[in-house]
């Protein structure tokens, strides 16, 4: 199955429209990307959350806590490895693999791929492609493609200028 994320500058509305395998849009991640302090929120069309993720601090390392109604909870690690980027799902037991950087990952059972993330310009701004092979993993995935995501891609924000003084004119 594949969603598409559409990060843009249409409009900041503080959600994500994410549009499903039918074309249209089946649901929305609501939060702030630019902090990874706050809370993302994974809701329906009928305005339903179906899941969280949020911030977990235990001491220097910080992890990520996804919070899925009627369904375990997972968390999501850096693993420390200097030759690679990889996160671990705890619950799902899925790798994070690839170049988070280049945004092009694989989520990981073993040897299997169960979900790939591919991120590609659109008319409108970062687009992200996920194909998710199984259908319960679809709010997990979502959510954590949103937090990986925030890391490296920077929202287009416009400087603000000061006001110019007035007394000063050419």
């Amino acid at each position: 199955m594949e969603f598409l994320l559409e990060l843009h500058q249409k409009k900041s509305y503080g959600q994500i429209p994410i549009t499903g395998p039918n074309g249209k849009i089946q649901y929305f991640i609501r939060g702030n990307l630019d902090n990874p302090n706050h809370t993302l929120y994974l809701v329906d069309l009928n305005n339903d959350e179906m899941g969280r993720l949020f911030t977990d601090y235990s001491k220097f390392i910080a992890s990520f806590t996804v919070d899925i109604i009627n369904e375990p909870i997972a968390k999501v690690k850096k693993i420390n490895n200097p030759l690679a980027n990889l996160f671990f799902v705890t619950h799902l037991n899925y790798l994070i693999t690839g170049s988070i950087k280049k945004g092009t990952y694989t989520f990981r059972a073993g040897a299997k791929n169960v979900a790939s993330v591919k991120t590609i310009m659109g008319d409108n701004g970062v687009v992200l492609v996920c194909n998710i092979s199984k259908f319960e993993d679809i709010p997990y995935i979502l959510l954590i493609t949103v937090l990986l995501t925030q890391w490296h891609v920077t929202p287009l924000k416009l400087p603000i200028f000061p006001p110019i003084n007035p007394k000063l004119s050419t």
